[in-house]
């Protein structure tokens, strides 16, 4: 499954940049990611190695992460080497008038009945997305 969404943050790009691309930030803006965990340094972040742990509809999961790219201020991507519903996360960053866009352009493979449910599945965790959108929204603004 893919899909892509966006937010326009009033921040400038390299605040919403350093926040959105440092993975042990994540439990505070996206409701499913109870936490995270480096374990192990990239060079220049890529490369960079994480645990994290998700609160999901059937229990509790845990995912390695690896950060694949980062070209700051402007891009971070980032995918699972390991656990259920495996993703790669594919940030972009363009100043917009001393605000940001964000847009993310994300590749999830879903198992079991939620892969078996096709779009009502896409439109579920896209809705999931631009809800966490919105309180990173509302913490960086605040």
């Amino acid at each position: 499954m893919e899909f892509e969404t966006s937010v326009r943050i009033e921040r400038p790009v390299e605040a919403v940049f350093d926040y959105v691309s440092e993975p042990v930030n994540f439990p505070r803006w996206n409701s499913a990611v109870q936490s995270v965990q480096e374990t192990s340094a990239g060079a220049d972040r890529v490369g960079a190695t994480y645990r994290m742990e998700r609160e999901l509809p059937d229990g509790r999961a845990e995912n390695d992460l690896e950060v694949v790219e980062v070209n700051r201020p402007s891009l971070f991507v980032i995918r699972t080497t390991s656990g259920p519903t495996p993703f790669q996360y594919r940030y972009v960053l363009a100043d917009e008038e001393g605000g940001t866009l964000l847009q993310l352009a994300a590749e999830v493979e879903l198992g079991g009945l939620a892969g078996a449910l096709g779009p009502l599945a896409s439109r579920v965790v896209k809705r999931g997305v631009d809800s966490n959108f919105a309180d990173l929204k509302r913490i960086l603004e605040s």
